[in-house]
This record gives C-alpha cells, sequence and structure tokens, in this order.
C-alpha cells in the first residue's frame, strides 16, 4: 500500500523580504511582545507564518526605534490576514502607545469587519474589556475608544480618509484597489508626526491598475537588489 502524502502546510518563510540587520531577538524585535500578548492575553493560536511576520517585521534599529516605516505584505486570501492585523491594533492600542490606530480599505466594509473583530476580542478578555471607555457603531464614525484616550478608528481609503489626525498606526487593506494616489497621499501623510509611526499595507496580487501596489512593488525589489 502506498504511503499516505503529506498535507501541503505552505512555507513560513516568504520568497522575497528584507533581511534582518542583526539576529532577531526580544532585544532587537518587538515582534515577541506581540506573539506572548496574542498567545497570553488573548489566546490566540498564531500560525508560524503570523509569528515569523511580527518578529520581522517589528525589527527595531540601535536606537529602539522601529527599522520600517512601511511595511509592504503580499499574501493570498484565506491564510490569517485579518486575525494578524486585528492582534497588532490591540497590541498597538494596549501596549505600543498608539493614541490612534487607522484602518482602512477601500471597500469600506472590510475594514470594518477588521475593526469589529478586534472589539469583540478586546470585549472578550476581561482585563482589556475594563479598559474600553466606549465603542461607536455608528455608521461611518466606529470608532474603539480606550479609558486612556487611545482609540481605533476605521475610515474608507479615499483622499479624505485621515485628514487633520495624527496616527501611530495605519492599516491598509486592499492595496491592490489603490488605483490612484489619492487615498495614499491622504493616509500616509497622517503619520509623519510621530517618529514611531508605521504604515502597515496588505494586499493579494494586483493587476495593471494597482498603480500604489505596483510602485511600493517596484521600489522595494529595488532596494533589494
Amino acid at each position: 500500500m502506498a504511503a499516505q502524502a503529506k498535507p501541503l502546510l505552505g512555507c513560513t518563510e516568504p520568497r522575497v523580504f528584507t533581511k534582518p540587520l542583526r539576529k532577531l531577538t526580544p532585544k532587537t524585535t518587538r515582534g515577541f511582545e506581540v506573539i506572548a500578548f496574542a498567545e497570553d492575553v488573548l489566546g490566540v493560536t498564531l500560525t508560524p507564518w503570523q509569528k515569523w511576520l511580527y518578529v520581522h517585521a517589528l525589527e527595531l534599529l540601535p536606537n529602539g526605534r522601529y527599522r520600517f516605516r512601511t511595511i509592504l505584505i503580499l499574501i493570498a486570501r484565506q491564510n490569517g490576514k485579518t486575525l494578524w492585523a486585528q492582534v497588532l491594533a490591540l497590541w498597538a492600542l494596549y501596549l505600543d502607545g498608539a493614541t490612534l490606530v487607522l484602518g482602512t480599505a477601500q471597500n469600506l466594509d472590510i475594514a470594518e469587519e477588521c475593526w469589529q473583530g478586534s472589539v469583540d476580542i478586546a470585549e472578550g478578555v476581561p482585563d482589556l474589556a475594563a479598559e474600553i471607555a466606549d465603542v461607536n457603531r455608528t455608521n461611518g464614525k466606529k470608532a474603539l475608544v480606550l479609558t486612556g484616550g487611545e482609540r481605533y478608528k476605521v475610515q474608507a481609503a479615499n483622499r479624505r480618509g485621515g485628514r487633520s489626525l495624527t496616527v501611530k498606526l495605519a492599516i491598509l487593506d486592499e492595496l491592490r484597489e489603490h488605483q490612484t494616489w489619492d487615498a495614499w497621499g491622504a493616509i500616509t501623510k497622517t503619520t509623519r508626526a510621530r517618529p514611531d509611526s508605521q504604515i502597515w499595507c496588505f494586499s493579494n496580487a494586483g493587476d495593471v491598475r494597482s498603480v500604489v501596489l505596483r510602485y511600493l512593488r517596484k521600489v522595494a525589489h529595488r532596494a533589494l537588489g
């Protein structure tokens, strides 16, 4: 009888990525903190690729600041990207000093789905729920507000998105749908006032109309040589 084939589980390490500057340890990346927060506080079981990405993308420079200000992640659908972003948003609010986390997507429903998942997780953990001051579920104004004033809110990815805000963590989902630079220009400018801010961009494969995704991907590949 032929041996049964092992299930195909995928690869933890991406085919193309920026190599770390030094060995990644709890002293050189905040990623291990996020993993501990997810597993020990939120009760979330992370997949190997999710852990890998936290560790590599939250790498620190010798001065203690994040190495990367903009992170581009290309990943196929149904791989746990939304949960990954939900954990990151909550960690940023509760442990990383984020006064404002902004979630966006070309389709507002996508950004709101990610936001709602974060709210559900936080409300399900007594210690985190105790720090929730308000949850605004009004359409177009959805926001999770903590007792210290920290906020996680969502907006549509358009030329008005994020204007007048100062953002610590910006999450741009569906980057493939950005067919002009209007939304990118509006949202990314909100992070300039904070030297510790990060812009996280998620997408699956784009097409000829995905001008922002194609440009960022081209720049990244050029930098990698």
